[in-house]
C-alpha cells in the first residue's frame, strides 16, 4: 500500500467550523474521533443546508410539484442537495419526504417526468438514498430498495433507457455509481442475499471498468455511423456493430470522470465512485491504482482538491463555487486515500 503525505493545514482546514458536516465527518472517519452531540446538532446551521431548509413551502415542497426533476431548482434535487450534504434528519425534512413518495411508481422508482411511466435508476438510487438518510423507512421506501436489487440481478446491471440505442454499453456506469451509494447508506443489519448479491455485480462492473475506462474502442465508429439516421437504421447499424466483439474492448477512459465536482447529480466521476467503494468497505484492487493516482495528483499546491465542474441549470441555493478549493472534496478524496493508501499529515 502507498503512502502519500499531506500537509497539516489542510487536516485543519476540513476541521474549521464554517462546515459542520465536513469538520464531523473529517473527525469520524480521518481521525477517528467521536463527534460530541452539540457538534452534531450544528450540522444544519450550515449555510448551505440552513438556506435550503428555509426555503420549504408550507405545502412542504421548493418548486413546482408537477415538474419535480427540473434540473436544479426541483424538488427531487433539494431533497438530494440535503443528504448529500449530510443534514440531520428533523421533522420537516421527513414531511419533504413523505411528499416526494407521492410521485413513486407503482414498482418502486421515479421518473424524471410526471405521466411517464419509465423509472430513472440513477434517480431513484439518489431518492431512496436520502430517504433512508433522512430515516423515513416507510413501505414505499423498502419497495424503491427491493426495486432496485431486482433489478440489478436480473439484468446483471443498470440500464438508461428502454432501448438504448445511441450507446454500446449494456449499462449506465453512472447509475451503478448511485446505486452503490444506496446500498452504502444502508445499515449493515439490514443488507440482505439479494443486496449483497447485487452489490457484488456492482463492483465487479466498476473493477473491470477500472472505475472509469469504460469507454468502448468502437463507440467513436459507431456515432458517425448512426449519426442523423432514424432509429429503425441505428437498431440495425447498433445490432451489426455488437456481433464484433473487438469494437467492445473497453480500454477508452471517460474523459468527464477525471474532473471532480460537489454535488453531482444524475453525473459522477472517479472520486464519487471511489468514496462509496470505500464507504461499502470494499477492499483494494489493482484495477483502482489508476483513479487513485489521479486523485493524488489532482490536489493543488495549496494541499487541497478544487471543484472542477459546475451544473449547467441554475441551484435554488450554491453550496461551493467552481474552481474554488472544497471541503467536500477534499474531506472525499482523503477519505479514499486513507482507506486506499497510507494517508498521514506532515506538520
Amino acid at each position: 500500500m502507498k503512502s502519500f503525505l499531506l500537509p497539516n493545514k489542510t487536516l485543519n482546514w476540513l476541521l474549521e467550523d464554517d462546515n459542520p458536516p465536513v469538520r464531523n465527518m473529517t473527525k469520524k472517519f480521518l481521525l477517528n474521533q467521536v463527534v460530541s452531540t452539540n457538534e452534531i446538532k450544528e450540522v444544519n446551521d450550515y449555510l448551505p443546508i440552513e438556506r435550503l431548509i428555509s426555503l420549504i413551502k408550507p405545502d412542504r415542497t421548493w418548486s413546482d410539484s408537477k415538474n419535480p426533476y427540473k434540473k436544479y431548482t426541483g424538488n427531487y434535487w433539494q431533497f438530494i442537495f440535503l443528504c448529500d450534504m449530510n443534514a440531520n434528519p428533523d421533522e420537516l425534512i421527513r414531511q419533504v419526504g413523505e411528499q416526494i413518495l407521492s410521485y413513486q411508481l407503482p414498482e418502486g422508482g421515479f421518473t424524471h417526468k410526471i405521466g411517464s411511466n419509465f423509472p430513472l435508476i440513477c434517480l431513484t438510487a439518489n431518492i431512496i438514498r436520502s430517504l433512508i438518510h433522512f430515516e423515513i423507512n416507510d413501505k414505499k421506501t423498502q419497495k424503491g430498495i427491493n426495486f432496485l436489487t431486482n433489478l440489478i440481478l436480473e439484468k446483471q446491471g443498470a440500464f438508461c433507457s428502454p432501448e438504448p440505442l445511441y450507446t454500446l454499453l449494456p449499462d449506465c456506469q453512472m447509475a451503478l455509481t448511485k446505486v452503490l451509494a444506496m446500498y452504502a447508506t444502508l445499515k449493515e443489519d439490514i443488507l440482505n442475499t439479494g443486496i449483497n448479491q447485487a452489490v457484488e455485480i456492482i463492483v465487479k462492473k466498476i473493477i473491470e471498468n477500472r472505475i472509469f475506462r469504460y469507454i468502448p474502442t468502437g463507440a467513436k465508429e459507431y456515432h458517425k455511423l448512426i449519426r442523423g439516421k432514424k432509429s429503425e437504421e441505428i437498431r440495425k447499424i447498433r445490432k451489426q456493430t455488437l456481433s464484433r466483439p473487438e469494437v467492445l474492448e473497453k480500454t477508452e477512459i471517460k474523459k468527464s470522470w477525471l474532473k471532480f465536482g460537489f454535488p453531482q447529480s444524475y453525473t459522477s466521476d472517479a472520486l464519487e465512485t471511489l468514496y462509496w467503494l470505500a464507504m461499502s468497505k470494499i477492499p483494494i484492487h489493482k484495477e483502482f491504482e489508476e483513479a487513485t493516482q489521479h486523485i493524488m495528483k489532482s490536489m493543488d499546491a495549496s494541499g487541497y482538491w478544487v471543484n472542477q465542474t459546475a451544473f449547467r441549470n441554475p441551484m435554488l441555493v450554491d453550496i461551493e463555487a467552481k474552481k474554488a478549493p472544497s471541503k467536500w472534496l477534499t474531506f472525499r478524496a482523503c477519505f479514499v486515500l486513507k482507506n486506499y493508501h497510507k494517508l498521514s499529515f506532515q506538520e
